[in-house]
């Protein structure tokens, strides 16, 4: 349709290029007051032989091609729809049941034994060390013994009781016990506490010679040569007292 167009136009073209012309006729009618100017009708001259014979096939073609376009019925487009898949279920997952806690019961204390007796309190070590030099009261004395069966000396006396009570030492005199240098010095007799070693220069001789086991409330325990067996005595009596050199602290 759009060709068939461009053809009537360009016919139109011609016909107006090669037998168009425009006259104007001005007619003078002047009065003494206006003058009046009429413009005349526009004369065409008609076509050449030549113009029609060219412009006939033109117009023939563009209605041939009018009239085939016109002719030719559009088919409707019909689009056609991608197949649709049917639907499918999805598979649904069975429900899985929510695991249920069962209800525990609460614990039940046990009874408390009603106390049979008075238990024992809770000892330290120095105490347990004092006690057990206490019930060794009357164990004859024996230098150089360290054996309950067959007595002691102050040296084997405390060898005794402090592997007793769970502290391994090697057997030794007095004045080695004196130079242990593992267990805290006591310089003062003030400053004493129940299971330190005490040690002694009795008159007589240059260096530490004896060892007791301070019991506290100013109470010592050895073995005394003196009187044959192990002993209790005073710290605060003297003899005692200008014999003390220094204790030691085991515990």
């Amino acid at each position: 349709m759009k060709r068939a167009c461009r053809i009537i136009a360009g016919f139109l073209g011609l016909v107006l290029t090669f037998g168009c012309g425009a006259q104007a006729k001005v007619i003078d009618s002047r009065t003494d007051t206006e003058k009046i100017q009429i413009v005349g009708q526009i004369e065409t001259a008609a076509p050449t032989e030549a113009v029609k014979e060219t412009a006939v096939p033109l117009a023939s073609a563009a209605v041939s091609e009018s009239n085939a376009s016109d002719a030719v019925t559009p088919q409707p487009i019909v689009v056609s729809d991608p197949a649709t898949p049917e639907p499918t279920e999805a598979p649904t997952e069975e429900p899985t049941e929510e695991p249920t806690e069962e209800p525990t019961e609460a614990p039940t204390e046990a009874p408390t034994p009603a106390p049979t007796a008075t238990p024992e309190p809770n000892r330290t070590e120095a105490e347990k060390f004092c006690d057990i030099a206490e019930s060794l009261l009357d164990v004859v004395y024996k230098r150089g013994g360290t054996k309950l069966e067959t007595g002691f000396d102050p040296g084997g006396f405390v060898y005794y009781c402090l592997n007793k009570v769970g502290v391994k030492v090697k057997h030794k005199t007095s004045k080695g016990y004196s130079e242990y240098d593992a267990w805290q010095r006591v310089e003062s007799m003030d400053d004493l506490e129940p299971g330190d070693l005490c040690f002694f220069m009795t008159p007589g001789n240059d260096s530490v010679n004896c060892v007791a086991i301070y019991l506290g409330k100013d109470q010592i325990i050895y073995p005394s040569s003196g009187e044959g067996k192990v002993i209790t005595n005073k710290i605060t009596s003297s003899y005692w007292t200008e014999a003390f050199v220094f204790a030691r602290r085991v515990f």
